[in-house]
């Protein structure tokens, strides 16, 4: 599929944001020793959290709040340190963000598969339904108008929350054997693991079920680890979905469909991550610190490569650049303002056209 030729404003946009890094002594857009610090804070308190549920909390009292940190934690890895590092953004060396990409192996899913499901397809194809992955909850919720209605949907907008905490779940058990057998999500088709990145994929699912399951089955009944195992999934399965959702399926972003007769999104691909994304408590640093600077996401989507810990600086530029060229930059002034947001589409999608 091909975007509108008319690159002007992903032209302009460009030189605005290389003139911010020279501007800057030549600094790099790689993560630096503040992300390298986050990333050695996160860890920590992820094994910290883990070791206290597993080998110190004598009742459900202590370990009910170490789980849910410890799905936080999780979700933290995920948003801050691989997923930068899969965009190879968290340092300038490649090595280094080839090994701190695998952290997302670590805690259950398969950086590989991740690549293509995520910086490949979904990065290149947003809110486009039948191309975007992302958006294809299949007979489980509809979160885009062009998807196919069904009368249970009317209730999607109360029962997608919980479903969404348990499609972690189904990545980590289910969803990374399927793209591998299958080679490929939905109609997109890419290599098959091999060599070093099939026995990464397989090692990080022995390392995974091992730490998550195995180890504390030797020092708890399997009914107290599946419970904490289930609490934990669902904080993470809802971190992930919900941080996700909140830019693109909300009333707000299109839902763009590719022309009949040429198969060709007309507006350029910049014009179109525009509109498809908005960004989210931009001013909040906590939300910030802890997603990963996914809560600028348009950011995010104009400039992948991109480390996060410099949109908070560019997101003006971005900003002043949609001005100049005609372009609303959407966005949800809060945390909470976008999860009602995201809230109102379910209840809308769920609605018979």
């Amino acid at each position: 599929m091909e975007f509108g030729k008319d690159k002007t404003f992903e032209t302009d946009l460009r030189q605005r944001v290389n003139q911010y890094f020279q501007q800057g002594d030549g600094q790099s857009k790689a993560g630096n020793w503040r992300l390298h610090l986050k990333a050695a804070i996160i860890l920590t308190c992820f094994a910290i959290s883990y070791v206290l549920l597993v080998f110190v909390a004598e009742n459900i009292w202590q370990g009910l709040p170490l789980v849910v940190l410890l799905g936080l934690f999780t979700a933290c890895i995920g948003f801050n340190i691989a997923h930068d590092a899969g965009h190879k953004a968290f340092s300038k060396t490649s090595w280094v963000n080839d090994v701190m990409a695998k952290t997302m192996d670590l805690v259950g899913g398969s950086s590989y598969m991740w690549y293509w499901k995520h910086v490949v397809i979904h990065h290149r194809y947003v809110n486009i339904t039948g191309y975007d992955t992302d958006i294809d909850l299949g007979v489980l919720g509809r979160l885009s108008p062009h998807q196919t209605w069904h009368p249970y949907y009317r209730w999607q907008h109360f029962y997608l929350w919980f479903v969404y905490g348990f499609l972690a779940i189904q990545w980590e058990f289910v969803g990374d054997f399927q793209k591998m057998i299958l080679g490929g999500v939905g109609k997109h088709r890419f290599p098959r693991p091999t060599t070093g990145d099939l026995v990464v994929l397989i090692a990080g699912k022995v390392v995974f079920f091992g730490w998550a399951l195995l180890i504390p089955w030797i020092f708890h009944p399997w009914y107290v680890v599946l419970f904490y195992y289930a609490i934990g999934v669902l904080v993470l399965g809802g971190s992930i979905s919900i941080i996700f959702q909140l830019p693109h399926c909300v009333s707000e972003a299109d839902f763009p469909l590719p022309r009949p007769d040429t198969a060709q999104i007309e507006e350029p691909w910049a014009v179109h991550q525009v509109r498809v994304t908005l960004d989210y408590a931009r001013r909040n640093p906590i939300v910030g610190w802890l997603f990963g600077g996914l809560n600028f996401h348009k950011e995010h989507h104009l400039f992948p490569t991109i480390s996060h810990i410099h949109y908070p600086a560019i997101s003006s530029i971005v900003e002043k650049a949609c001005k100049d060229h005609g372009l609303q930059y959407k966005e949800h002034k809060t945390l909470l303002s976008g999860i009602a947001a995201h809230y109102r589409w379910l209840r809308k999608m769920g609605q018979p056209d």
